[in-house]
């Protein structure tokens, strides 16, 4: 039985050799041959001298014998025409990158960078082998090098504008070093793809109305009237010169160029959410004739270039002058997108664009205030929700909606899910509500001591959209129940104990409006501990604390006493001027003489006070039946300075005494040692009962007369 012939013999017998040489031609390893040297395509045909490029090479069979990358070899060379065998790599060769075999009619690879120095047109020149890889002897299998088909490297320019009018007619420059070069002749072209590696004018690529020269570095190009706005953006090309298929690309924008449409001046680019509200276009003359229509496109997307079928709720009501369009926003406008403003010579789905506002339009919401802005867990808490400024945000609206979620607010009122209504709603004016918390609110204890909520205020509690939010939180519930002690100096300093529930860390206190400091909360929230700052004298104080969770108030818990402290607390018999420094609390308001005015007048006094012999006793300013105080002062500290709410100076003169009468005089005596009370009261006028109430006293500080 006669043998199968190899098959590497039927490629040699393929080419001309004879079976006898088998042996010899294995020896010398002699690439094999191919049937054809195939013409193809490249896309794209043209790149930057100083960047990558990836290029398709297509053509019928070009790949069929070279079944995998590595058998294929791809240069870019600078001769007219395509050696027959690959060669070694050189200035004039230069290999490709990233070969890749598509399939048997495509490879794709990718210029080195950079590809050369300035730009030059190259022959691509693809070389294959059947087996192993293609070494320095491989075929030519495919070319590129006609000049259609060459690779042109070009360089990059930048463009003085890239947008203009639709019409065109405005003139743009291109700069970058190099860019026109030493040629006389230059042309442009606008077009919507890549830049063809020689000039072209068909299909979506305009040629400029004029290029001119100005340097090697710059040229001037008139836009043509046939770059449409609806055609773009659009690429400009700089050739050396006009003719197609023959003149070279010198270099391309890096930016592309948009006409735009005639822009109309909004009077306002923004606005409620859900529309309602009005602006103006104005446009010289660009409603002549016409009823324009207005549409709201999502500013993801660019004006359509014809009116279409837009989408429901984004169609604009719309009256018109030549000039002017006023415009009533639509309800589908709403936050948090913006929209190009896109005017149309009529609604029929053909009608062209015209025009387009200068600004995105973006509805707003406005900035809410809730108050309460906090409260407990699962409470039916009422609370009033006001807009700040001038935002009028329930302008037109009769009955708003109110739901609460822990997710975004949905544009539109919705009740399903985890977005629950609000037990009611009550609109009190154009900027204020009044909003009842619903029990389904509810705090999640975790890492945080509250859960925020969304308030989400709607025009109404159907569909309406949305039109404010704001933040609610609740925590575990508040409540204050008891302090002790109950009372303490109106100096302050006195700690303090408070039972309740719901004390969580950074939470405040006051009563009666003077702070509790160094609060300390204890970890089960049920007490916390504190210390009282200075006030004014007072009884029955309200006890307030604040979490985040809301606040709540102990009515009548606390008592603020009279009380001071003098520094000296002492002093030798017959001096005849001790200043004194008193401390204490609500000395700005009590009204002291300036110079002080001695006696038992309506002024604020400072007292030295004893009742005969013995041991301090109270001051006591009743009518003693002769006109005198039933326990009076037996000398008073003068020349009174205030130096805060909280300290004054005076000075006391221990050498003379004073008459307890009416109109308190000199005894001639002076003050006898013993212990007596510095007290400071607001009014030093006899009370004529004792039923009446008496002056504001400040008292407790003792004060000693006597030689040390």
């Amino acid at each position: 039985m006669r043998k199968s012939q190899p098959t590497i013999g039927r490629r040699l017998l393929r080419a001309g050799i004879a079976t006898g040489a088998v042996s010899a031609v294995l020896f010398a390893a002699a690439p094999p041959a191919f049937a054809a040297n195939i013409a193809v395509t490249l896309s794209p045909n043209a790149g930057p001298v100083n960047a990558a490029t990836t290029i398709t090479a297509t053509g019928t069979g070009l790949a069929t014998d070279s079944t995998t990358s590595a058998m294929i070899d791809v240069r870019f060379v600078t001769a007219t025409t395509c050696p027959t065998t690959n060669g070694s790599p050189s200035a004039t060769s230069i290999a490709a990158t990233g070969v890749t075999r598509d399939s048997a009619n495509a490879v794709t690879f990718t210029t080195p960078n950079p590809l050369g120095t300035a730009p030059a047109t190259y022959r691509v020149c693809i070389y294959g082998v059947t087996t192993g890889t293609p070494g320095t002897t491989a075929p030519l299998i495919g070319n590129a090098s006609t000049a259609t088909t060459a690779f042109r490297t070009f360089t990059s320019g930048t463009l003085s504008a890239t947008t203009g009018p639709t019409s065109g007619g405005n003139t743009i420059t291109i700069s970058g070093t190099g860019v026109v070069g030493t040629g006389a002749t230059v042309a442009a072209t606008f077009t919507s793809g890549a830049c063809s590696g020689t000039y072209a004018t068909s299909g979506t690529s305009f040629a400029a109305t004029s290029t001119v020269k100005n340097t090697a570095d710059q040229a001037t190009i008139t836009v043509p009237a046939t770059a449409t706005a609806a055609g773009g953006p659009y690429r400009v090309c700089l050739y050396n010169g006009s003719t197609a298929g023959t003149s070279l690309l010198l270099a391309s924008a890096t930016a592309t160029y948009q006409p735009a449409f005639p822009q109309a001046i909004l009077s306002s680019s923004t606005g409620k959410n859900g529309g309602g509200n009005t602006i103006t276009a104005t446009l010289s003359g660009a409603f002549t004739g016409i009823t324009p229509s207005v549409v709201f496109v999502n500013d993801a997307s660019p004006c359509p270039t014809t009116y279409g079928t837009p989408t429901a709720g984004t169609v604009a009501t719309v009256t018109n002058t030549d000039d002017v369009a006023t415009i009533t926003v639509p309800s589908g406008v709403l936050a948090p997108n913006g929209f190009n403003v896109c005017f149309y010579n009529g609604s029929s789905s053909s009608s062209g664009q015209i025009a387009a506002g200068n600004a995105t339009y973006v509805p707003t919401l406005p900035s809410i205030v809730l108050s309460p802005d906090s409260g407990s867990t699962a409470t039916a808490t009422t609370i009033t929700a006001t807009s700040t400024g001038t935002s009028n945000f329930l302008l037109g609206v009769t009955s708003p909606g109110v739901t609460f979620t822990k997710s975004a607010c949905p544009t539109t009122y919705a009740t399903s899910g985890t977005n629950f209504a609000a037990s009611s709603v009550i609109r009190i004016s154009n900027n204020k509500a009044a909003i009842t918390v619903p029990t389904t609110v509810v705090h999640t204890p975790g890492a945080t001591s509250t859960t925020s909520w969304n308030t989400c205020i709607y025009s109404d509690a159907s569909s309406g959209p949305l039109v404010g939010t704001a933040v609610y939180k609740v925590g575990a519930v508040l409540t204050v129940t008891a302090i002790s002690p109950g009372s303490g100096p109106a100096q302050g300093g006195s700690s303090v104990l408070v039972t309740g529930t719901g004390f969580t860390p950074g939470m405040t206190a006051s009563i009666g409006g003077a702070a509790i400091n160094n609060i300390v909360v204890a970890p089960n929230g049920l007490t916390f501990t504190g210390t009282t700052t200075p006030r004014s004298s007072g009884t029955g104080l309200g006890l307030t604390v604040r979490t985040e969770a809301g606040s709540k108030t102990l009515a009548s818990a606390y008592d603020y006493s009279f009380g001071i402290t003098v520094m000296p607390n002492t002093a030798p018999a017959g001096s005849a001027s001790v200043t004194l420094d008193v401390l204490g609390a609500g000395f700005e308001t009590i009204g002291f003489a300036s110079p002080t005015v001695p006696g038992n007048n309506a002024d604020a006094h400072v007292y030295l006070v004893r009742s005969g012999a013995g041991a301090a006793t109270a001051y006591d300013p009743t009518d003693n039946g002769s006109g005198g105080k039933t326990v009076p002062q037996i000398a008073e500290c003068t020349n009174v300075l205030v130096i805060s709410d909280l300290e004054l100076l005076c000075t006391l003169n221990l050498t003379d005494t004073l008459t307890n009468a009416a109109t308190p005089a000199s005894a001639g005596t002076p003050v006898p040692e013993g212990t007596y009370t510095i007290t400071v009261v607001d009014t030093g006028a006899v009370t004529p009962t004792a039923g009446v109430t008496k002056s504001k006293i400040t008292s407790g500080s003792t004060f000693t007369v006597a030689d040390y």
